[in-house]
């Protein structure tokens, strides 16, 4: 059976603390507010993982990879590089400096760089 408590006669903020400290909305204290705490309370279950504290000793490392999503649009791509040209062609000196570079890449990553 509940108390029933004339609010008038203690003080509120006492009254309040308790009260919150009873049900679970602050943390409770003295062992009257953790029984009744303990008969208010909802049985929650948890997983088996956390059933034991040995979880906490155990080395495991997990590893959460991105997944990245590619897509493969050589149109789109293309029409990127169009837009970027304001829709003109590339002049051929401009494509053969970019073949050079392409080569000079290449070679740089082959490690067969020229000085």
């Amino acid at each position: 059976m509940k108390k029933k408590v004339n609010i008038q006669e203690i003080d509120f903020e006492v009254y309040l603390d308790n009260a919150l400290k009873s049900y679970g909305y602050l943390f409770p204290e003295t062992d009257e507010q953790i029984s009744t705490f303990e008969e208010n309370m909802d049985q929650i279950s948890i997983p088996e993982d956390l059933d034991s504290p040995d979880f906490v000793f155990k080395f495991e490392r997990r590893i959460f990879l991105k997944n990245p999503i590619f897509f493969d649009n050589p149109e789109g791509e293309k029409n990127w590089a169009i837009a970027a040209r304001d829709g003109k062609d590339i002049p051929s000196d401009i494509l053969e400096k970019m073949a050079k570079d392409k080569e000079e890449a290449k070679k740089k990553q082959n490690g067969n760089q020229l000085y």
